[in-house]
């Protein structure tokens, strides 16, 4: 069930009835009804594996609260992890591994068969599995007691509004809001609401906007050249944007109706002035995670230059991989940890040439310098957005290699049939969400809406809802999201 449909508003308009007008001691139940309801929309299929990951996690973090000698404790947490991450590792990457062996093997001439297992990826198993991975191991560091109310941790590990693109919520946080007896708050329900317009109007209206023009070049590489390519990866470094964000607007409305808190995803991530900064404004639930289970484990930066540079790439190789089965993704999560590197260790060069106050002092009082600095920035992340987009590594590297070789506008538009409005259109989008971002990115300007005229503020809210509806019927058929493949 997407969020953009009617089925989903209606959905949502039955469940926030219900669950404002019955005991908090219920609560629970028709939560628990609903998540399974909304899952089993995509696929009833899905449901059996959630259903025994979610048995294998829950045991295992009960058997490791229970187990005191440290060695069986080892034994059982590695168990566990496994055991839960096997269904991921099935599902998502035992092709490519396959697939990986045999391209291998053939370069030694050792032949192998060609086999392909067909199998149906579930909606949001890497994102439900990294929140199971994680609660296993806060249990196992001490960190939170294992929940022993399974229909409770069900709850979590499958709570409709962030199942399918997150945020990747943790255990911590998010099981104490399940007990906690809520009481309507009005505020929190517009606000609430807010977001998930706001998110829809980023998916239905400016993301799915721009999809055909980004497939009409990443489709047929092959047949574009010159600046199809720096038009088509500036857009999707837009559309992804506009609909993975989107949809976490949208997730973190909707559990704000119900009462629930989900952590923040996304903050201006394109206003960033480094890789670093990127990463603490982008998937920040993924980045986050990746640090605490991933980056630290591995000796974070409490280690030698060198080791800490080995870290840092393997986290970001890691967050490449959990993004798709794909060297793509691989070669793009590589693109952001080189970059990382870099920025470190030209960082250390300031410090060692005694330049750390001058470049303190540039960086307060040149705002120049720190354009320039957002400006690079950003065509790097875009550059490496062409490699997650690409079919292939060798049509990212054909773009790449042809991406100067023909600069005529009007023959751009004529492959990517693109026309005048289309083009005012895209820009249009892209140029308001950078201003929207500049002035959100320390502040949170829809919740500043409550300043506003009484009138004015359902104006703004008339007007969008109309633009959402209109959009969506005049598109016709609805638009996944990017993330629902990940």
């Amino acid at each position: 069930m997407i969020f953009s449909t009617l089925k989903f508003a209606v959905f949502m308009a039955v469940l926030f009835l219900i669950y404002w007008n019955i005991p908090h001691k219920y609560r629970w139940i028709l939560i628990l009804a609903a998540n399974v309801y909304f899952y089993s929309c995509y696929d009833i299929r899905y449901l059996a594996v959630i259903f025994v990951t979610m048995l294998i996690s829950y045991f295992a973090a009960i058997f490791l609260e229970n187990e005191s000698e440290a060695g069986k404790k080892r034994i059982l947490f590695a168990a566990g992890t496994v055991m839960t991450v096997s269904f991921l590792f099935i599902f998502k990457y035992l092709n490519f591994l396959m697939y990986t062996v045999r391209k291998l093997l053939s370069f030694v001439s050792v032949p192998m068969q060609e086999s392909t297992l067909k199998l149906i990826m579930p909606i949001g198993i890497s994102f439900y599995t990294f929140e199971m991975a994680g609660y296993i191991i806060d249990v196992y560091r001490g960190n939170i007691k294992a929940c022993r109310h399974f229909g409770k941790y069900a709850i979590f590990t499958s709570f409709f509004p962030n199942i399918a693109s997150g945020p990747i919520e943790r255990a911590g946080h998010f099981l104490p809001q399940i007990d906690e007896e809520k009481s309507f708050d009005y505020k929190e329900v517009v606000y609430g609401s807010r977001l998930l317009l706001f998110g829809l109007l980023k998916k239905v209206i400016f993301a799915d906007m721009m999809v055909k023009y980004v497939d009409a070049v990443f489709d047929h590489v092959t047949e574009m050249t010159g600046l199809c390519f720096l038009w088509a990866t500036l857009l999707y470094t837009f559309q992804i944007y506009f609909d993975f964000s989107g949809y976490s607007d949208m997730a973190i409305g909707v559990a704000k109706m119900l009462g629930f808190d989900l952590v923040t995803n996304f903050k201006s991530p394109y206003m960033s002035s480094s890789i670093k900064e990127f990463w603490s404004r982008w998937h920040i639930s993924l980045s986050s995670w990746l640090r605490d289970y991933i980056y630290i484990p591995l000796g974070g930066s409490r280690c030698s230059k060198l080791k800490r540079d080995r870290n840092l790439l393997i986290t970001f190789l890691v967050s490449g991989l959990w993004h798709g089965a794909s060297w793509t993704f691989i070669f793009w999560g590589g693109i952001h940890g080189i970059c990382q590197i870099i920025e470190n260790r030209i960082n250390e060069a300031i410090k060692k040439w005694n330049m750390r106050e001058a470049s303190a002092k540039v960086r307060a009082d040149n705002k120049v310098l720190l354009i320039v600095k957002t400006v690079i920035t950003f065509i790097i992340v875009s550059y490496a957005w062409l490699f997650f987009r690409a079919n292939s590594i060798s049509e990212a590297i054909f773009a790449t290699k042809n991406m100067f070789a023909d600069m005529s506008v009007f023959n751009a538009m004529l492959r990517m049939k693109m026309t005048n409005a289309s083009v005012i259109k895209t820009t249009t989008a892209m140029v308001l969400i950078m201003v929207y971002d500049f002035f959100n990115k320390d502040r949170d300007l829809l919740r500043s809406m409550d300043r506003l005229y009484l009138p004015l503020r359902w104006g703004i809210y008339v007007i969008c809802g109309v633009l959402v509806v209109a959009f969506a019927s005049h598109s016709g058929a609805t638009q996944e999201f990017i993330y629902f493949k990940f």
